[in-house]
């Protein structure tokens, strides 16, 4: 089965679902090819791949979201919608998304890190001490929670 990703009145659909009748996983190769049109779309944008994934079937985004297809830069920009610092998108950007699965250290401040992971509940922003947990923040609002914490 093709996926066809097409663009109508600046909405863009997913016409055909692409799973595997068998493991009712996403067929990689209809991922790679999904991710390679979207990413023609949308470039190096970062708001409007989040606008491109948020049309995507559950199914799809979260594969995509948590795949070596995109880089976790891209996976913390669609779950939170805002950018961290320079050094965190650095970071980011140098990991593939599926690496968030198990947790990303993307931001150091006053002696804490700010680490990256993505659950089945959802994405989450740790901030530990000297490798112990302080506190985890939840949800499309945890950076910016954690962010809050940090400057009390």
């Amino acid at each position: 089965m093709k996926v066809i990703l097409f663009k109508s009145r600046h909405r863009f659909r997913l016409r055909k679902p692409c799973l595997d009748r068998d493991t009712d996983l996403i067929d990689p190769v209809e991922l790679a090819e999904l991710a390679d049109r979207i990413l023609a779309i949308a470039g190096e944008n970062a708001k409007v791949l989040a606008e491109v994934l948020d049309t995507l079937d559950m199914e799809a985004r979260s594969e995509l979201l948590t795949s070596d297809l995109l880089n976790a830069l891209q996976s913390f920009y669609y779950h939170f919608r805002e950018l961290p610092t320079l050094l965190g998108q650095e970071r980011l950007t140098l990991q593939p998304a599926a690496a968030a699965m198990d947790g990303i250290l993307f931001e150091e401040e006053k002696g804490r890190d700010l680490i990256f992971r993505i659950e089945k509940s959802g994405p989450v922003i740790e901030i530990t001490e000297g490798g112990e947990l302080v506190v985890r923040f939840e949800g499309q609002s945890a950076y910016s929670g954690s962010r809050h914490y940090l400057m009390e």
